[in-house]
């Protein structure tokens, strides 16, 4: 990167060489989402937006953020030795962190001043308040009022001008370190006078107290020490002061990055217990699916498994009752489990993760994992209400959970790196306390799933880590990189006399449906123990099964013969099967003999499959409804009866169409972070790159203008290939929400689409989008 003179954010971009560019585009991966930036313009746009910056800030460390404030309060005269006599740091200090605001584009140098978005520095700045810089507050302070201030800060104002006065206590201002004693020596009540003028709370108006009483003012006071100034008769505290008392408040000490300790173990003695875990995840997570295969998970009316469902699969299936909603968010999250009407059961997709080699079944559920926004093992709570598995929620812990992992890379304590991740990640919301939990759920979860083990990152986590960063679907990579680590281990099915059936290895789909299908699972772990009892024989023969497949299909698993004591089970319990039957029934006709024989006998009735089961009765298997309605085609004047016999009177019902099945959030296409440098760097200006359908931007710029290009072109993109975005939006009464939407069209002024947060269809007045970003 060259030195340049004054430039803004889009020219210092085009400063950048093609890996510089390719490293910042890494760091900020949101820029790569289609559609991509066309032109440098473009993404000086798309990495200034709201949503984009604030992405960013959640991956800078803690020295970094206290260098990207010091800046902000700077503002133009940030320079590096400003910001290190600001920060009481040393200038190499300030550097390092400012090498990672650069890396992520939140900070760019104009000549020898620092910069950053001016969206950022408000924000940043926010907290500090106070009003102009001193010299430009001066111009409308009475010179008898500045003379007091300079006098205060040690200035001699005697014949010195106005504009020389005010130059000079700029210069006294300019160090806020300097101010910071003048601050802390203040009393209580000046101090929170201080506080109430720089944060614009009451104004105070002079005049109206006593002059006798001026003296013990606070606002008084803190004009006569020069720390506020009168302005129209009302003090203002310049910017210099409240960058001073903001000191006061805020630990900005750069404290260098934290040691975290090596890890007490080698990686090679901690892979075969994180290949264990995994086997076992897999295990688990296909026992889950299998089960809800059988019979829908129950679902509450809210949504989401409750406790009394959970622990009665956890005592079903032989699975830890606290580790349930891990496996249960993974089977959601990684679309092989969805809600139904009869409750949760497994996708289309499941059938091709169950038959998969077990690295890539691993590797879809562990990017599920490291994706998740919260932590499966500590769900927080919505107030008094438990939010059940698989409902999703807003968290943070999904970005501890990175960043611990991150941190404990290559070879480091994972749990050293947790009890340090607040230096890491500084923009956690938690207190101490829920952090830590966040740590554990995720250092927990981490090992159950073979990412980590004996705290350290396993080869296996390794491999996980270095794949989340690519473009596009990233699980064909990271199921090649673990091929060898989790390759497909041989079923073996030992039948023992006692009833019961051991099986280790992976089971495939085959083996756990006849096992499932009868006999019951006792036991989970490194083997699996199946006992066949009569009840579970007679569920196969229930299902379909005779005593001779079944027998048949045993054998079949294992190299040696039936055992005699199952023989016997099967063949007793297929001897009293179906000694007992039941007729299913859902409609009865009651009439006399001679019209019973006629309905019998009518060839028009013959599909609902009448039967005589009385001289006045007939039944069908077919619907009530369907029975009246074929009855009465046939010229006959039937009518319904109650459980009671009581005539019933039917009621007109309306009908409506089924409402459309709801779109599901789906990850947006990416280019690769160097495909794109490449592209920017030989079409700097976006003039050859394609631009879609000009008439839906013309017509989005036309109903809302204040939009950049490259909010327009996200949003003209989404509207015409029905993709997500993210708006920020103001609604008629001025409430301002962040709504992930998927456009459908542009009706009028408005555009109608999906709203996620809303799970509903929605209009949104064009003019009120305020920002767009991407989905991603």
């Amino acid at each position: 990167m060259r030195s340049v003179g004054a430039i803004s954010f889009e020219e210092f971009l085009t400063t950048l060489d093609g890996e510089a560019l390719a490293a910042l585009l890494t760091a900020r991966p949101d820029a790569c989402i289609e559609p991509v930036p066309r032109g440098f313009a473009q993404l000086a746009q798309r990495l200034t937006g709201a949503n984009s910056i604030s992405v960013a800030l959640h991956t800078i460390d803690r020295d970094a953020m206290c260098v990207g404030q010091a800046i902000a309060v700077l503002r133009g005269a940030a320079t590096v030795p400003a910001v290190a006599r600001l920060l009481d740091a040393g200038e190499q200090a300030v550097r390092a962190g400012l090498g990672e605001l650069t890396g992520s584009g939140l900070v760019w140098c104009d000549g020898v001043r620092l910069r950053m978005p001016e969206i950022l520095a408000d924000h940043w700045t926010a907290e500090a308040g106070g009003g102009a810089p001193v010299a430009r507050l001066a111009s409308s302070v009475l010179l008898d009022d500045l003379r007091v201030a300079a006098f205060a800060f040690g200035v001699d104002p005697d014949g010195v001008r106005k504009a020389e006065l005010a130059a000079r206590l700029a210069e006294a201002m300019t160090d806020a370190r300097s101010l910071i004693p003048r601050i802390t020596d203040l009393s209580e009540p000046v101090r929170d006078r201080l506080d109430e003028l720089r944060l614009g709370g009451p104004a105070i108006y002079f005049g109206f107290a006593p002059a006798g009483r001026r003296a013990t003012d606070p606002s008084e006071i803190l004009i006569a020490k020069g720390l506020a100034l009168r302005t129209r008769s009302l003090p203002e505290v310049p910017r210099e002061v409240a960058v001073a008392a903001w000191l006061t408040e805020n630990d900005l000490r750069l404290t260098g990055r934290p040691t975290v300790p090596e890890a007490g173990v080698e990686a090679t003695s901690v892979g075969s217990a994180a290949q264990a875990a995994a086997r076992d995840a897999i295990r688990g997570l296909s026992t889950l699916l299998d089960e809800a295969g059988r019979a829908p998970l129950v679902a509450l009316k809210r949504g989401g498994i409750g406790p009394r469902e959970r622990s009665r699969l956890a005592k079903r299936l032989s699975i830890v009752d606290d580790e349930l909603p891990l496996w249960i968010d993974l089977a959601y999250a990684a679309g092989l489990l969805d809600e139904t009407d009869a409750g949760y059961a497994p996708t289309g997709d499941y059938a091709g993760w169950r038959d998969a080699e077990p690295a890539r079944q691993w590797a879809v559920v562990a990017l599920a994992w490291y994706r998740l926004e919260h932590a499966p093992l500590s769900r927080d709570a919505g107030g008094d209400r438990e939010l059940p598995p698989p409902l999703p929620l807003g968290s943070a812990a999904g970005a501890v959970r990175r960043a611990v992992l991150e941190v404990s890379r290559p070879g480091r304590s994972v749990r050293g790196g947790g009890a340090e991740v607040g230096w890491f990640y500084p923009m956690h919301p938690y207190d101490p306390e829920t952090l830590a939990e966040k740590v554990a759920a995720a250092v927990r979860e981490a090992e159950l799933l073979g990412v980590a083990a004996g705290d350290r990152v396993s080869e296996l986590g390794e491999h996980l880590l270095a794949t989340t960063d690519g473009p596009g679907d990233v699980v064909d990579d990271l199921a090649d990189r673990c091929s060898s680590l989790l390759s497909a281990a041989a079923c073996t099915v030992i039948l023992q006399s006692d009833l019961t059936a051991v099986v280790s290895g992976q089971a495939p789909a085959a083996v756990s449906r006849l096992l499932a299908a009868s006999a019951v699972r006792e036991a989970r772990g490194t083997a699996e123990v199946w006992r066949f009892t009569p009840a579970s024989v007679r569920a196969a023969l229930d299902a379909g099964w005779t005593a001779e497949r079944l027998l048949d299909e045993l054998a079949d698993l294992t190299d040696r013969s039936v055992p005699q004591p199952l023989e016997y089970l099967v063949h007793d319990v297929a001897r009293r099967h179906g000694s007992v039957r039941v007729r299913p029934v859902r409609s009865c006709l009651v009439a006399d003999e001679v019209l019973v024989t006629e309905i019998l006998n009518t060839r028009s009735l013959a599909t609902l499959r009448l039967a005589r089961i009385a001289t006045t009765v007939l039944t069908s298997p077919q619907e009530p409804d369907e029975v009246l309605a074929r009855l009465r085609a046939a010229g006959l004047s039937p009518v319904t009866e109650d459980d009671s016999g009581k005539i019933r009177v039917e009621e007109s019902r309306e009908h409506r169409a089924p409402a459309p099945a709801d779109p599901i959030a789906r990850p947006a296409p990416r280019l690769s972070a160097a495909e794109l440098a490449r592209q920017l760097l030989a079409d700097p200006r976006g003039d050859h790159a394609p631009v879609g359908a000009a008439a839906t931007r013309r017509l989005l710029t036309r109903f809302n203008p204040d939009l950049d290009d490259s909010e327009v072109a996200l949003l003209a993109h989404a509207v015409d290939t029905g993709g997500d975005v993210l708006i920020a939006y103001r609604d008629k009464n001025g409430s301002h929400t962040i709504r992930q939407i998927r456009p459908m069209r542009i009706f009028d002024r408005w555009l109608e689409s999906w709203c996620y947060l809303r799970n509903a269809e929605r209009e949104f007045t064009v003019a009120n989008i305020e920002s767009v970003a991407p989905a991603g």
